[in-house]
C-alpha cells in the first residue's frame, strides 16, 4: 500500500486591530469613578486609499446589540442600504436599520481588513447635546467571529479577526 503524505498548510495569522483606551475621571457626588472609552480605527463606506487616511471616530460599545452610525456621520456622505419595514429608535431619535461596509485598520500588512457588513441604526437626526461618534455594537463581533481582548491601560486592547 503506498504511503500517504499529507502536507498541512500553516494557519494564516489572525489580523489584529488595535483598540485604544482613554480613561477619564468622573465625579459623581463624593465619588470619583474611572470611565473608559474604547476607540477603534474604523472606516465606513468605500475602502480608504490607505490605513493612514482619516477614519471615522468610533467607540466600541459592548452594551449595544447593534451598531449606530449617527446622523452627522452618515448625512450626505455615506452610501448604505436600508432594510425596509423596520422602525427603531436610538437616544430618542427615529432611525432606519441598514447595512454599510466597514473596514478596520490592522497591525499586519496590508494594514486594512474588510469589507465587513455592518448592521447599524441610522438616525434621522442627532440627539440634543454633544455629538456622539460611531458606536460599534456586539452584532459586529458575533457576525464576523471577531474576538476582543482588553488589557489594562495604558496598554492597547485588540480585536482579532479570523
Amino acid at each position: 500500500m503506498p504511503e500517504v503524505i499529507r502536507i498541512m498548510a500553516s494557519p494564516l495569522p489572525q489580523a489584529t486591530t488595535p483598540v485604544d483606551c482613554s480613561l477619564l475621571q468622573l465625579s459623581v457626588g463624593h465619588l470619583t469613578l474611572p470611565v473608559a472609552r474604547l476607540k477603534v480605527p474604523l472606516y465606513l463606506g468605500a475602502p480608504p486609499p490607505g490605513p493612514e487616511s482619516p477614519r471615522d471616530l468610533c467607540w466600541m460599545d459592548t452594551g449595544a446589540p447593534v451598531s449606530v452610525v449617527p446622523f452627522h456621520v452618515h448625512q450626505q456622505r455615506l452610501a448604505w442600504q436600508p432594510i425596509p419595514g423596520i422602525r427603531i429608535t436610538w437616544a430618542g431619535q427615529p432611525c432606519e436599520l441598514g447595512r454599510i461596509d466597514a473596514w478596520l485598520a490592522t497591525e499586519q500588512p496590508p494594514y486594512l481588513r474588510g469589507p465587513f457588513s455592518l448592521l447599524a441604526k441610522f438616525p434621522h437626526r442627532d440627539p440634543p447635546g454633544d455629538l456622539v461618534p460611531v458606536l460599534l455594537g456586539l452584532e459586529f463581533f458575533l457576525s464576523h467571529q471577531a474576538e476582543f481582548t482588553m488589557r489594562l491601560p495604558p496598554q492597547r486592547g485588540v480585536i482579532s479577526l479570523p
